[in-house]
């Protein structure tokens, strides 16, 4: 298995000479295509599946990874991405502003949750009167935490919320500040928990995000809340590689899944989290391969939940059914 470094090294001598769409380049034998990743969990389903499956044989594949979702959407923006891990949002966002995006999948049924310091909580109501901090403003994690806190008649107004640029900048902020209570991600919310006991500090996974949603909107049981979206004229013209890849996700959450020790040192090579954090991580991932057009009921139910919220955090309109693939 080679190293990050090597794996770098190698990438970057494939970049050299990218013809017009800067991501894709063509040789004489196949093409290369630049999958880019979030830094999350849902990044090592990829790898695997870029690593031991068969799609490779079809494109050369390179792993890439992202800062943070205003790159994200960026690089769709100015063409530069073909096809990404995404938050559930940003696809019908950027599709509602004119890109040719479309959603291939949904990686995790969610992988959010809340931490306190020194006491646990009984519930979102619990929050009133406290500090909470977490990152990304507007995207999907404060969206779902928003959704539960209005259908639940939690007062967002009694919360003391602070937003930060990336989910690492939070979880040093929780532990070393005044916070009550962290809103956080997998894997870094595994991370996290590990480096309090490590310093310790008494932190405690208080309330699992995806249970109170299930509990909440019943119709709409599970959080969709990352996958992967494309290009849609690249998708159409590589249908044969896209299949492809799909059996190879499959098969690389079986993998994962039966071999938690092996997965977990494979991903310390891609994402941002040493190997303990990924290992811990997996067992609160929620992990999941399914075609949006196989679960398309549920994508609308759910984004029928943002619109209420805000149209806006989806583009101002419902997504259309054929943004689904």
């Amino acid at each position: 298995m080679s190293s990050r470094r090597e794996f770098l090294q190698h990438s970057i001598a494939f970049g050299i000479g990218a013809l017009s769409i800067p991501n894709l380049l063509f040789s004489s034998e196949k093409l290369r295509l630049d999958i880019w990743n979030a830094p999350a969990i849902i990044s090592l389903v990829v790898a695997v599946a870029m690593k031991q499956g068969e799609a490779k044989n079809l494109i050369n594949l390179n792993y890439k990874e992202w800062r943070n979702p205003d790159q994200l959407r960026a690089g769709f923006a100015s063409g530069s991405f073909l096809l990404s891990a995404s938050p559930i949002n940003v696809g019908p966002n950027l599709a509602n502003q004119g890109l040719d995006v479309k959603m291939l999948n949904i990686l995790t049924n969610g992988l959010n949750y809340i931490f306190s310091k020194g006491e646990n909580l009984n519930s979102l109501k619990d929050l009133e009167g406290k500090k909470l901090i977490m990152a990304f403003k507007n995207d999907l994690p404060d969206i779902v935490f928003r959704a539960l806190c209005l259908k639940n008649g939690v007062n967002l107004n009694k919360i003391d919320i602070t937003y930060v640029q990336t989910p690492p900048e939070a979880m040093m902020m929780f532990l070393k500040k005044d916070f009550d209570n962290i809103l956080i991600s997998e894997p870094m919310a595994s991370a996290m928990s590990l480096t309090a006991k490590k310093n310790g500090i008494d932190v405690k996974r208080s309330l699992d995000i995806q249970k109170i949603w299930a509990d909440t909107f019943k119709q709409v049981p599970t959080i969709p809340q990352a996958g992967l979206i494309v290009n849609g004229k690249f998708y159409q013209e590589n249908l044969e590689f896209f299949n492809a890849f799909h059996k190879d996700l499959k098969e690389a959450l079986v993998w994962i899944n039966s071999n938690f020790d092996l997965a977990a040192q494979f991903g310390s090579k891609y994402l941002p989290i040493p190997q303990p954090a990924i290992k811990e991580a997996l067992n609160y991932a929620n992990l999941k391969v399914e075609r949006c057009q196989d679960i398309a009921q549920n994508l609308d139910l759910f984004f029928d939940i943002i619109y209420d919220i805000n149209p806006k955090l989806i583009g101002g309109k419902m997504p259309s059914k054929e943004l689904y693939l």
